[in-house]
Formats: C-alpha cells, structure tokens, sequence
C-alpha cells in the first residue's frame, strides 16, 4: 500500500482483536480498524461475517477460509495400500482420525479423556496420525493402552489423503483459545465426513449455517460426547458441493477486486 499498490490480505485470527485481556488485543483492534478503512486495502477474515457480525469492524469482507474448498483444485489422492492398513486395524468399526501435531489446543487431552471413562467401549477406532510433543505425550500413551492406534511421525499427503478416505469422523475440537476456521474441519466437509466440533465454536455455526452433520462436544460433559460418539453414523450424504464451489468463487472473486 505504501508504494502505491493495492493490497488484499487473510486475516487468520481475527478473534485476537477482541480478546478482553491485555493492551496488545486493544492495540491490534485499533490497528486494523483503521486498515480496514483504506482505500487500497482489503483485509479478509476467513470467517464469513454471517458467522461472526463482529468481524466486520476489522475487515472488509468475510470469506470462507480456502480449506473449505481447495479439495476442488487439488483432489483427493489417497494411498490405497495406507487406507487397506488402517480399514484392516478397524476391523469394520468407524474411524474417529486426529490428524496432525498432537497439540494440547486442538482438545487431544479431551480426546485421550474421553477413551479413560468408564463408559468408553472401543466401539470406535481412534486413529491418532501426526507428531506428538512431549506435553501430551502422557495421555497419548494412555489412550493407545486403551485402543488407539497412533503413527507418531510426519504423515505424507497420499496418507493424509487416505485418512480422509476411510474415517467416518475427524476431530476438530478445539480449545476455546482457538475458536476460528480448521483445516480439519474444512477438510472433513470437503471429503463429506463428520466433524467433532467443540459446541458453540464458529464452526459448528458455519455448519448449522450450511445444514452440515456435525458432533458437538461439550468438554465440561465429556460422558455426554461419549454417548454421542458412539451413537453416530456416518454421514450419506456426501460433501455439500454446492457451498463449496460457491465458496470457491466468491473468494475468487473477492480477491480479484481487491487486487
């Protein structure tokens, strides 16, 4: 902007402006407010504003955040032989993958908590793919003694792709420190899977928004998440296709005008 040229930018976290706590949140606020009132610029939240009206204030347009729907430029390419391995583990049973770092604000403790109660059955296959930092690593070995099976380690696209491929459902229940958009969750709608979201985020309102299945969990009420869990079928009806290519043109479209 400052060379005279137009600028369009995603704003990945906007909910740090708002936080009630500390000077910083204030100052970003100010910052951004008065950014999103220029001319050359176009900040863009990858939260729709019918998701959160109180972005409006800090950008210029909503969009939906590009996990939602890059599945459509780059498609699945899932590794059959990785997706026969994991169905075989299963053993008929659905899948519940965790993908990605094991990091304790992406609910893996709430996770490994739910298989310690008493009233988990292994009715579920947990898949836990992905690194594993040494904070969590307690309670990923307690929820591999109780059923689960965990690959510890960098997962490759062809694997990532058939996580995706044979899961019935994907985690993404998020710690309320990150209450925005999820690759995990946009991933999982993309392949028409169902989605754990922790209940009351952003995305369990984009989905009621888009009438997408998901299970919600309450991590004060992790029995009730338990009950759920076990009593929920796979989605049959596929990825809602229509929102997702109506996502992918009006971000492309945004961003043109912008720039």
């Amino acid at each position: 902007m400052l060379i005279g040229k137009k600028t369009g930018a995603l704003f990945l976290r906007p909910q740090s402006c708002f936080s009630p706590l500390g000077l910083g949140a204030t100052c970003k606020y100010a910052i951004f407010r008065a950014l999103s009132k220029l001319p050359m610029v176009s900040i863009f939240t990858i939260v729709p504003f019918e998701i959160e009206p109180k972005y409006r204030k800090i950008a210029k347009q909503g969009v939906a955040d590009p996990q939602l729907w890059d599945r459509m430029i780059l498609p699945f390419q899932p590794s059959f032989q990785f997706a026969k391995h994991l169905m075989d583990l299963a053993g008929g049973r659905r899948i519940l993958a965790f993908i990605g770092t094991a990091s304790p604000f992406k609910g893996v403790r709430e996770l490994c908590n739910m298989m310690a109660h008493p009233q988990w059955d292994n009715s579920v296959f947990v898949l836990l793919a992905g690194k594993v930092p040494d904070a969590v690593s307690d309670a990923i070995r307690a929820a591999e003694a109780r059923g689960a099976v965990v690959i510890p380690r960098f997962i490759s696209n062809d694997e990532l792709d058939a996580i995706y491929y044979v899961a019935d459902i994907i985690w993404a229940g998020y710690q309320p420190s990150y209450d925005q958009a999820s690759g995990n969750f946009g991933r999982a709608v993309q392949a028409g899977k169902i989605p754990v979201v922790r209940e009351g985020t952003l995305i369990e309102r984009l989905a009621q928004l888009i009438d997408y299945p998901v299970l919600t969990i309450d991590f004060d009420n992790l029995q009730k998440g338990i009950e759920r869990l076990q009593g929920c079928l796979p989605n049959t009806c596929g990825p809602p296709h229509r929102f997702i290519l109506r996502s992918q043109e009006q971000f492309v479209t945004n961003m043109k005008n912008a720039l």
